[in-house]
């Protein structure tokens, strides 16, 4: 079987697996038209083979509204963030299971990398991406 993504933003929603490019297609389309309060996700690459728990998490988040999105990868001893070219004059915040979090003011990134980003996790079984300039977290 190999890797698989799950995901998750809501409590209402269950834990979905993603084994393709068009899942996460899919799943970043159904990010995008969820309500503001649900707009992030944690993503997990699970090897499907063993019931080792996984030693990273991501969180996506999008802005529909901006077309921008967040990457966040806590794993290889560090936190991080993503960094995009421009710096939001107000705080970046993205709901996560209803609560906002916040994020540097430079770290919105265009969607497609938000997708490429999980692409990447789930070819490289959860390793950070390297399609995102990151910067570590405070």
């Amino acid at each position: 079987m190999g890797f698989v993504l799950e995901v998750a933003y809501h409590n209402n929603v269950p834990v979905q697996p993603l084994r393709t490019e068009a899942d996460i297609a899919r799943f970043v389309a159904e990010l995008l038209a969820a309500d503001p309060f649900h707009r992030s996700a944690s993503v997990y690459a699970i090897d499907e083979t063993t019931d080792a728990d996984p030693d990273h998490e991501m969180i996506v988040g999008v802005a529909p509204e901006r077309t921008l999105g967040v990457v966040r990868y806590t794993g290889d001893g560090g936190d991080w963030a993503s960094r995009g070219d421009a710096t939001s004059p107000v705080d970046v915040v993205y709901t996560y299971f209803g609560t906002g979090h916040d994020f540097p003011a430079d770290a919105e990134v265009p969607l497609s990398l938000v997708q490429r980003a999980m692409v990447e996790l789930l070819a490289t079984g959860g390793r950070r991406p390297r399609c995102v300039v990151w910067q570590e977290r405070q």
